[in-house]
C-alpha cells in the first residue's frame, strides 16, 4: 500500500464548499497536494493540474453524470473516483459503467478513501510501466526488423549452422539462390558433396573460435557456377560457448574471370614470347646462310637462307597476330568438312595411345552425317583433350579387367554430336563443376587445367555445348554437340554494349 504520496495532485470537485475542505485537509496529512473546485471551474482546474486522480462529490446524479462524460472525454488519462449518497449501490454501478474508476459512500471512511486511492494509484502506475514496457517492445522490434532486414539484404549467401554443420538460418540471397534449405547441411545444398568438404572453415571456427576464409566453387539450383569467397565467425550463447557459426559467401566469379583472364593473356604471351625468340635465332641463321652464299657467289647456299628467312618471318607474324586475336576475340577459321573424315582425323590421333596401354577404343558413325560449319584445328585439339583424359582415366582406374573408350559420332539436321564414352573411374559432381575452370586439374602435377577450359571455350564459341554424365566408379560420358552451320557470335565488346542496353542495367 501507498504509505504516503508525496505530491501527488488530486483535484477534489464538489457542489458542498465545505465538504471539499475537508477531503482536503485528509488528503494533505496524507502527503497529497489536493485543489479543490466547484462544478463550473472542474474542466479549467483539471486542465490546469492535469491530475492523474479527481474526487468528484455529487448531489445530483444527472449533473454529476455529465461532469464525469466532460472530464472521461477531455482529460482520460485522469482516474475519476466518485462520491454517491450512502446505499446508493444502483448508483455507484452506473458512474462506474460511466467511465469512473471507483465509488465511495458518504459519510466517506478514512479507511476506505485510503486503501481507494492507494488501488486507483497501483493501478496507474501499473499503466505506466506498460506504457513504458510497450514502448521499449516498440523500439525492440524496430531494431529487430532493421536487424532482420540487414540480414536479408545483405547481397551475399548468409547461412548459420549448428554443431551438426545443418543450416538453421539463411538469409534471403541464399535461398533465392539454393532454394528452401533449413535443416540440410550446407557442403550437400550447395556444393553437392556427399561428405564435410576437407579443412572446413566452418569445422575450424567450431574448434578454434576464430575467424577462417576459404574459397569455393558453388552451384546454384539453376545450374550456374559462381565462385564465392567465404568467411566464417563464431555465435556464442549466455556461457560464452560456441553453438553456431554464421558463414558469409561473397560472389566473386566476375574478378576471378577477370583475374584468369589477365593470367591467361599472360601465359599465352610468355609461350609466344620463348616461341618467337626461337624463331629469332633461327632467323639470325637464315641471314647467316644467306650472306656468307652472296659471300662466297653460292646460289644454293643463297637460296637456302632466304627461304629459311622468309619461313621464320611468317611464323614470326603469324604468332604475333595470335595474340592479337587473343588479347581481343580470335576469329575462327571457319571451313566446311566432311563430318566423318573429320571425326577419323581425331581418333587416329588418339587410337595408337589407348592401343599401348591395352585399352580398346572403338569409332562409331551414326546418322546424316554431311557436311559441316567449324574451325578443324581448334575443335580437333579439344576433341582430342577429352579423348585423352578418357584414356588416362581408364589408364588410372585398377578396378576393371578390361577397359574401354568409345568415340561416337552422331548426325542430326541441325546437329552433330561427338561422344567420348570410358568405363574408367568416373567423376564426383564437385570436380564436374569445376572442370571447365581455368588452371583446374584432377590430375595434379601432371595436369595444367587448360585443355579442358580450352575445349569448352571453343565449343561455345561455335554455338556447341559440352554435357557431362558420370558415376563414380562406372565411367564418363562427354557429349559434344555442334551446330551443323556456324553463326558468328558477338564479340565481348559487342556483348557489353547490347547487355548494357537491356531495360535495369546500371550503365
Amino acid at each position: 500500500m501507498h504509505d504516503i504520496v508525496i505530491s501527488e495532485s488530486i483535484v477534489i470537485i464538489a457542489k458542498d464548499p465545505e465538504h471539499g475542505r475537508a477531503l482536503a485537509q485528509i488528503l494533505n496529512e496524507y502527503g497529497y497536494q489536493s485543489s479543490n473546485s466547484d462544478y463550473d471551474d472542474a474542466l479549467v482546474t483539471v486542465s490546469v493540474v492535469r491530475p492523474r486522480l479527481a474526487i468528484l462529490g455529487i448531489c445530483d446524479c444527472e449533473e454529476g453524470q455529465f461532469l464525469l462524460q466532460k472530464i472521461r472525454c477531455g482529460f482520460p488519462e485522469t482516474r475519476i473516483i466518485v462520491l454517491v449518497p450512502d446505499g446508493e449501490y444502483q448508483m455507484g454501478l452506473d458512474f462506474l459503467a460511466d467511465g469512473a474508476s471507483d465509488f465511495l459512500f458518504k459519510p466517506v471512511s478514512e479507511r476506505a478513501l485510503r486503501i481507494t486511492l492507494d488501488r486507483a494509484l497501483t493501478f496507474l502506475d501499473l499503466m505506466q510501466e506498460k506504457d513504458i514496457f510497450k514502448e521499449k517492445n516498440k523500439i525492440l522490434e524496430a531494431s529487430h526488423q532493421l536487424c532482420r532486414q540487414l540480414f536479408d539484404e545483405v547481397p551475399c549467401y548468409i547461412s548459420v549452422q549448428n554443431k551438426d554443420r545443418r543450416i538453421v538460418r539463411a538469409n534471403r540471397q541464399f535461398k533465392l539462390d539454393f532454394g528452401s534449405c533449413l535443416g540440410e547441411r550446407c557442403y550437400e545444398i550447395y556444393k553437392h558433396r556427399t561428405h564435410p568438404c576437407p579443412q572446413c572453415p566452418v569445422e575450424e571456427t567450431f574448434r578454434d573460435g576464430m575467424v577462417h576464409q576459404t574459397e569455393e566453387v558453388v552451384t546454384t539450383r539453376s545450374g550456374q557456377q559462381k565462385i564465392v569467397l567465404t568467411l566464417t565467425a563464431p555465435l556464442r550463447d549466455e556461457r560464452g560457448e560456441i553453438n553456431e557459426v554464421m558463414e558469409l559467401a561473397t560472389d566473386i566469379s566476375q574478378i576471378r574471370e577477370l583475374q584468369d583472364r589477365l593470367t591467361s593473356l599472360g601465359l599465352f604471351i610468355g609461350s609466344i614470347s620463348h616461341g618467337v625468340r626461337g624463331m629469332l635465332t633461327a632467323l639470325d641463321g637464315g641471314l647467316y646462310r644467306l650472306e656468307k652464299g652472296i659471300q662466297n657467289k653460292d646460289l644454293d647456299l643463297v637460296a637456302n637462307g632466304a627461304e629459311r628467312v622468309k619461313l621464320m618471318i611468317s611464323r614470326i607474324r603469324n604468332s604475333v597476330l595470335e595474340m592479337l586475336y587473343y588479347s581481343k576475340d580470335r576469329d575462327l577459321n571457319i571451313q566446311l568438312l566432311d563430318v566423318q573424315s573429320f571425326g577419323d582425323g581425331v581418333a587416329n590421333f588418339v587410337e595408337p595411345k589407348a592401343t599401348k596401354a591395352d585399352i580398346r577404343f572403338q569409332k562409331e558413325f551414326h546418322g546424316n552425317l554431311g557436311r559441316f560449319e567449324i574451325d578443324p584445328e581448334v575443335i580437333s585439339a579439344g576433341l582430342v583433350n577429352i579423348l585423352e583424359n578418357a584414356v588416362d582415366a581408364c589408364i588410372e582406374d585398377d578396378t576393371k579387367d578390361r577397359h574401354v573408350v568409345t568415340f561416337i559420332v552422331e548426325g542430326a539436321k541441325d546437329k552433330i554430336s561427338f561422344v567420348v564414352r570410358d568405363n574408367g573411374h568416373g567423376i564426383d559432381r564437385s570436380t564436374q563443376e569445376k572442370m571447365f575452370s581455368l588452371f583446374f586439374s584432377s590430375k595434379g602435377s601432371k595436369g595444367t587445367g587448360l585443355g579442358l577450359y580450352i575445349a569448352n571455350d571453343v565449343v561455345h564459341q561455335h554455338g556447341g555445348q559440352i554435357i557431362v554424365d558420370s558415376t563414380l566408379g562406372e565411367g564418363t560420358e562427354f557429349r559434344v554437340e555442334l551446330p551443323r552451320k556456324y553463326v558468328k557470335k558477338e564479340s565481348r565488346a559487342e556483348e557489353a554494349v547490347l547487355e548494357s542496353a537491356q531495360p535495369g542495367s546500371i550503365g
